[in-house]
């Protein structure tokens, strides 16, 4: 099958206009019952945050397994891995992987992964696409690869990124939805493990572009890693949006560097680590609710990374890399990267890998 990712088409074609799910470029239904006629991001196809040059020729879709597979000899805590063309979440190990084993399991049914996220107790967070429904997943652990606990529908946009404080099965979960339904630009939404559901998109102004990364504080204030621009993924731009409380119009975090979005993450003192996924480099700031102040960076990553996030002890961080189809292995600290590993047995290349976490994470103070 020959993919056709917006994207692409808006690149390559030139005037806008919608692709189908079979290529045709017939107008496709969206999630939620819509039917996609304008000029706008979700025309067609889930949004992936990877470049308009994401390449269409021999991309691969991993085969959904039947069942969940585990290999019995699992410990506690791994790696995870998501692709935005695959079919599955794959499980890692939680040894240090630097002779890249293969992953020792998996969890089929889902599609369109951007982000990624486990939470302090090891719970999976996966927002994407299960049955032909966007939704946010969450899955016990640790070992990795546990059983679903819970599918939390998102109907009012493309959900792309979560985080939650300590425990997804008791706390909050912020949700970073891609593109709005109906605004077709990045907000939030605050989602709940007991009611099943999501509340009403929480935005900004000043988010004129898609939605990326997403952080939430044990106070309850959030932020987002935004673009500026609707249909430029080459140069998507870069707002960090901060909401005290999650609600209200939020205001415009000052004192950034970054050149363009990607993922967030809150390190083991409370800085905001920032991916700059299209200058392949990492910001930390402290506050930014509004004021940042430049903590760490920028430090260079050894790829394109979108999404990661840090080991339990806030040591470590993962990233996934799309321009090698790998997970990159750092020691951090808030003023210091460095690279360690990187491993890719078991990804496919061509599927855009872009979330790579460890499970859990560390505690958000």
């Amino acid at each position: 099958m020959r993919l056709c990712f917006l994207v692409v088409c808006t690149a390559l074609i030139g005037p806008l206009v919608a692709c189908s799910a079979d290529g045709s470029g017939a107008p496709a239904a969206i999630a939620g019952g819509a039917t996609a006629s304008g000029l706008h991001a979700l025309d067609g196809n889930a949004i992936s945050l990877a470049p308009a040059w994401t390449p269409r020729d021999g991309v691969k879709r991993l085969q959904p397994g039947s069942h969940r597979i585990v290999n019995p000899d699992m410990q506690r805590g791994g790696y995870y891995a998501a692709e935005f063309s695959g079919t599955d979440i794959l499980g890692w190990a939680p040894k240090p992987n630097n002779d890249n084993a293969p992953p020792i399991c998996s969890i089929p049914g889902g599609t369109n992964f951007n982000g990624i996220a486990a939470d302090r107790k090891g719970h999976l967070i996966a927002p994407g696409v299960f049955g032909g429904a966007s939704e946010i997943n969450v899955y016990s652990g640790p070992p990795v690869c546990g059983t679903l606990l819970a599918s939390i529908p998102d109907t009012t946009g493309q959900p792309g990124d979560a985080d939650v404080v300590l425990d997804a099965t008791k706390n909050n979960i912020l949700v970073g939805e891609i593109a709005n339904y109906s605004s077709h630009v990045g907000d939030v939404v605050v989602c709940s493990y007991a009611t099943l559901s999501c509340g009403a998109p929480v935005t900004s102004s000043a988010i004129t572009g898609y939605g990326a990364g997403v952080a939430l504080a044990t106070n309850g204030d959030c932020w987002m890693s935004a673009g500026t621009s609707e249909f430029n993924l080459v140069h998507p731009g870069f707002v960090l949006i901060y909401w005290q409380g999650c609600t209200g119009p939020g205001q415009v975090a000052t004192g950034t560097l970054n050149a363009s979005y990607g993922g967030l993450f809150i390190d083991s003192q409370g800085n905001l680590g920032s991916f700059d996924a299209f200058s392949n480099e990492l910001y930390v700031y402290s506050g930014c609710n509004p004021a940042c102040a430049l903590v760490g960076g920028p430090f260079p990553l050894k790829g394109q990374s979108f999404f990661g996030n840090l080991n339990g002890a806030g040591t470590r961080l993962a990233a996934g890399d799309y321009t090698s189809g790998a997970v990159d292995v750092y020691r951090y600290t808030p003023t210091s990267l460095t690279f360690r590993y990187s491993f890719s047995n078991g990804l496919t290349p061509g599927n855009i890998v872009e979330s790579g976490i460890f499970e859990p994470t560390n505690p958000h103070p």
